[in-house]
């Protein structure tokens, strides 16, 4: 069984797996949002994940979430229903492709997915239902859902798994995208004032353990935990807050120990712990990039090939009709 996780299904619910634009014009039709090859999905299917979505965006964002715009002079509303529907229009194109491959989803798939990812981890059937109940989830409506984040991660492993790249292609990519494939695994110390980190500075000119001091002085309470290990990053791969410790990063050899970095959050000390720049070493990153490619480019080929109709009343961009 694939490996399923809480973020993934939140994912899965709020972000359809692309986003592509439906063009034309189509004839309301009651009690129906779309077809998709003379498939329907229902205004009450839709009405389903929009209530819940909605509910989870005001508890994680706020109330008047919805009502606020986005950088596309959209509100967040208008664009959770684009999301919506594509997603339940991309539910029900590769829930085609899967009939073709003969590829299934069973109950009993999903339920064990449920007591192993979320019933076992959170503690219980009791912590579960807590789990459930704090995100305004129905159990039909996360049922419903982890099947989806199944289905979706079936298709795209079979697609992979048939994916066939030759080395050519391989190194082809890696000369091309060569500085935008580097990464680099740092470790940081993060204090407040700029005194105390130059007494941190002081402390590891003297020898002491960097990542003894990340655990008893960084800010950064998750970082620290882990000896301030912040994992490895590619150039414009950080958080806003953390781009000037990207930029620093990105010019120290491995091992090495950087002066103060400012940000927003306060001084830095930076530790270079490793770093990937070789064929060799980023040969597996780029083989999983150019099958994600690939992937997104099917989808999206299978959506071109699909007969789209959308009969969304505030939809200005109606249809797909072929």
């Amino acid at each position: 069984m694939f490996k399923l996780n809480r973020k993934f299904l939140i994912v899965v619910i709020m972000v359809s797996i692309m986003s592509l634009t439906i063009s034309g014009c189509g004839k309301k039709e009651k009690d129906i949002v779309a077809k998709v090859n003379g498939e329907a999905i229902t205004q009450e299917e839709f009405n389903q994940e929009f209530d819940i979505t909605k509910k989870m965006y005001q508890k994680q964002l706020g109330e008047d979430i919805l009502s606020q715009e986005t950088e596309d002079n959209k509100t967040y509303e208008e664009v959770l229903k684009e999301n919506i529907l594509d997603m339940l229009i991309n539910e029900k194109i590769i829930a085609k492709e899967m009939d073709k491959l003969n590829i299934k989803v069973t109950d009993e798939e999903v339920n064990e997915a449920i007591k192993t990812y979320y019933i076992d981890e959170l503690g219980g059937e009791e912590k579960y239902k807590e789990f459930l109940e704090s995100n305004g989830f129905t159990e039909d409506f996360f049922k419903r859902n982890i099947k989806k984040a199944m289905m979706y991660e079936k298709h795209r492993e079979d697609f992979l798994n048939k994916t066939k790249l030759s080395e050519d292609e391989i190194k082809k990519y890696f000369e091309a995208n060569k500085d935008s494939l580097i990464k680099v695994r740092i470790s940081h110390i993060l204090v407040k004032t700029e005194e105390e980190g130059k007494k941190i500075l002081k402390r590891l000119k003297n020898g002491e353990d960097f990542h003894s001091l990340a655990v008893t002085q960084s800010m950064d309470s998750q970082s620290a935990a882990q000896g301030g290990d912040l994992g490895y990053y590619t150039r414009g791969n950080m958080v806003k807050e953390f781009k000037e410790l990207e930029n620093v990063a990105f010019t120290l050899k491995v091992g090495e120990i950087s002066d103060l970095v400012k940000t927003d959050l306060g001084y830095h000390v930076i530790l270079v712990e490793d770093r990937k720049d070789s064929y060799e070493e980023l040969k597996d990153d780029i083989v999983q990039k150019l099958k994600d490619e690939k992937y997104l480019k099917k989808i999206s080929e299978l959506r071109d090939k699909a007969d789209i109709k959308v009969y969304m009343e505030d939809d200005k961009n109606k249809s797909k009709d072929k």
